[in-house]
């Protein structure tokens, strides 16, 4: 699928079990790298970027999203639902508001 950045993701059974395990799908991960990224860190892990952000699903899920590029592609390397503190954080970054 087109992330609307430019590249597609590379999925694989590995990511999609590691994702799973959080209980948390393939389209909604590109649902929260699609819908206004907040950037966290980047991390240089055994020689490979690995990019954490957060980002927010149509259902208003606040994700945080860890991700390297490999070529044109984004590898989804895993992600978790994000902690109160830094959902306000998200909402107050990206001018929304949440109930």
């Amino acid at each position: 699928m087109n992330t609307g950045q430019g590249g597609e993701f590379d999925w694989d059974e590995h990511n999609l079990t590691h994702l799973s395990r959080h209980k948390i799908t393939a389209a909604e991960f590109e649902e929260a790298m699609r819908n206004n990224r907040v950037f966290m860190d980047v991390e240089d892990e055994s020689g490979e970027e690995r990019w954490y952000v957060a980002g927010v699903t149509n259902g208003l899920r606040v994700l945080v999203l860890v991700f390297t590029y490999r070529g044109e592609k984004i590898r989804p390397i895993t992600a978790w639902d994000a902690a109160k503190d830094l959902k306000r954080f998200y909402f107050r970054t990206v001018g929304k508001t949440h109930g």
